[in-house]
């Protein structure tokens, strides 16, 4: 296990590993530091043959996130807040074009920022506290990637209704919506997600790799079934000549 200040990477068995936010006394809120951390340590895994799945969550029990550090925003002179930004959008293609299978465990507040990372994963799970929200309005904030990001996943009234009114979604209705997979107990968001990591990273590697990279493109391009049978055309061909042959 390493450890720093703001990220904490932790490997597991089967080819698992956990990335958990490091700053409970600022609810996890993303400084420029942790978003450079994040990113480096996502491209550093779809490096690593040994990794399968990440995980991806926050320490304490107040929050996954609560966004953007705002405190840290306020000093900020206008260089370094382009800077936060570049950071951001940085940190958010990485995930959104993510090799790898992820699975955010989400407790308590996940806000802003910190939800569009968890909303980038494959899949989230959320315990009985989480409470779900893009509040950029009501910090005088426009709420455009959050907005794009609930619309490509669930759409427009669910978009609209949390972008525009800035409420709070419960994990019962994250779920209901779609926005979440799976609503596990309190206290066991992460290791559901691990465990959930860990089936996922056991299947075949090819077969893996072809389906995840099906399931990102469905997330937000027009498809038709021509267009699934030629993915699985090239997947399987790809598992039959794993050298890139084409004999």
């Amino acid at each position: 296990m390493s450890t720093d200040a703001v990220l904490r990477s932790e490997a597991l068995d089967g080819g698992v590993v956990v990335l958990e936010m490091t700053r409970p006394a600022r609810l996890n809120a993303i400084s420029r530091r942790l978003a450079r951390d994040l990113t480096d340590a996502l491209a550093l895994l779809a490096g690593d043959a040994t990794t399968r799945a990440v995980v991806l969550t926050g320490a304490g029990e107040r929050a996954f996130g609560a966004g953007i550090d705002v405190r840290e925003l306020a000093e900020q002179t206008p260089a370094e807040r382009d800077e936060q930004r570049q950071l951001m959008i940085g940190l958010q293609r990485t995930l959104s074009d993510y090799a790898l299978p992820t699975i955010a465990a989400v407790h308590g507040i996940a806000a802003g920022a910190s939800l569009q990372l968890a909303l980038h994963c494959d899949l989230l799970v959320v315990g009985p506290g989480a409470r779900l929200g893009m509040p950029e309005l009501s910090a005088g904030l426009p709420g455009i990637l959050g907005a794009w990001l609930v619309h490509s996943r669930v759409g427009p009234q669910l978009a609209a209704d949390l972008l525009l009114t800035s409420r709070w979604l419960s994990a019962d209705e994250a779920v209901a919506a779609g926005l979440a997979a799976r609503l596990v107990p309190a206290g066991e968001e992460r290791a559901t997600a691990v465990a959930i990591a860990r089936a996922i990273a056991a299947h075949e590697p090819h077969a893996l790799a072809a389906t995840h990279a099906w399931l990102r493109r469905l997330r937000t391009a027009p498809t038709t079934f021509a267009d699934a049978i030629e993915a699985a055309d090239k997947a399987l061909h790809a598992a039959n000549h794993p050298d890139g042959s084409d004999g």
